[in-house]
């Protein structure tokens, strides 16, 4: 019973992943110009500063937290599950755009300082790397919300070094500290041109638990909602 559940679970999560990828290209649009503060060129630009001085014979490596983890939607060669000691999954950006609107924002998942959090690792391969990378800062990076951080993260077969987007605490919209109860009422009735922030929770959840990997504050709010 248990395998079945899964197995349909697993299935609701390619079937969401194909539609975003075949439907939607990420950063850009009317949509995210409304909210963008980085050109593609300032974009490149910033991708290159990030491998400066790196060896990425082996490849790069990328640590997913939020929708990478269920829509990666970029080439890749390997990935792990992977902990990371000293960052925090939290919804502490303001979304008025893909899971929320100006009258009514909901909230995105950013990596915040202290505690830990478990998520995805996705390795590119040397060859796509530059072109692999613009899409995910096409896709995270367009509007100024985070800021690319390398970070050390650990899988079973060994630690390694991970690009991964850490909240911008400078930005306006990043929200610190909110109460549980806010997030929940924020969550249950925000949507935005992506759909509903629920969803986004939801699915983020789902994945967390097929990858056998927990939050425990996420299954908080989970009951909550």
């Amino acid at each position: 019973m248990i395998q079945n559940i899964e197995i349909l679970m697993k299935k609701e999560l390619r079937k969401k992943a194909t539609i975003y990828n075949n439907s939607y290209k990420w950063g850009k649009g009317e949509e995210a110009d409304l909210i963008r503060t980085m050109s593609s060129e300032e974009l490149s630009d910033s991708v290159k500063q990030i491998l400066k001085g790196i060896n990425l014979e082996d490849g790069a490596w990328i640590f997913g937290y939020g929708s990478l983890m269920w829509n990666p939607d970029f080439k890749l060669i390997e990935k792990r599950k992977a902990y990371l000691e000293g960052y925090h999954r939290s919804l502490c950006l303001k979304s008025i755009v893909y899971r929320g609107s100006p009258d009514y924002h909901g909230l995105v998942f950013g990596l915040d300082i202290g505690d830990s959090c478990e998520g995805m690792a996705y390795r590119i391969a040397e060859e796509n790397i530059h072109s692999e990378m613009q899409k995910i800062w096409e896709r995270e990076m367009f509007a100024g919300t985070y800021i690319p951080t390398w970070v050390n993260v650990t899988t079973k077969k060994g630690d390694i070094s991970a690009v991964t987007f850490v909240i911008n605490h400078e930005h306006e919209n990043y929200i610190p500290d909110l109460d549980i109860k806010e997030i929940a009422k924020r969550v249950v009735r925000a949507k935005g041109t992506r759909g509903s922030c629920r969803d986004y929770v939801r699915n983020t959840v789902k994945s967390l638990q097929l990858l056998g990997l927990r939050d425990p504050i996420l299954e908080k709010l989970i009951n909550l909602i």
